[in-house]
């Protein structure tokens, strides 16, 4: 769910107000979003991917958290989204596809799976907090393979 903006980093360009499939921002008339209405979010991270000032935190889960901007910023993860989906800034205001090279973290074939600026890597990060908070709780599930192999 999108949980913060940070003003001081918003060109104003409107893009996450634009891309926004369920209308959670409003724009103010310097052209800083903002969170209108947060329930409305899906976590889609469309405004977080395409934000090309890295102005803007999307948490992994679908409830609102208690986030201050010293947290995030401690996190480093703002702009890592972007970064791991190949969207990567050539100048300001543009992008370019410059490819993803997670592969050469992933040993064990998954393509993010050790590398630290994935968008795993900050939900990974984001859920660890959540899960120190006593927010969510982990459950391991019983492996499948017993049901399918005798």
């Amino acid at each position: 769910m999108i949980e913060y903006v940070f003003e001081d980093r918003c060109t104003g360009c409107g893009k996450c107000e634009e891309l926004c499939p369920t209308g959670t921002f409003d724009l103010r008339a310097d052209g800083v979003p903002v969170i209108a209405r947060q329930a409305e979010c899906h976590t889609c991270y469309l405004c977080e991917a395409h934000c090309p000032a890295d102005a803007l935190y999307v948490g992994p889960l679908r409830t609102p958290q208690p986030t201050s901007r010293e947290e995030i910023l401690a996190l480093d993860v703002l702009g890592n989204f972007r970064r791991a989906l190949g969207f990567d800034r050539h100048e300001p205001g543009s992008y370019c596809y410059a490819g993803n090279e997670d592969s050469r973290y992933a040993p064990e074939g998954s393509r993010t799976q050790q590398n630290p600026n994935s968008p795993d890597a900050a939900i990974y990060a984001s859920l660890a907090i959540a899960r120190e908070r006593g927010l969510i709780e982990v459950h391991q599930r019983p492996p499948i393979t017993n049901e399918i192999v005798p």
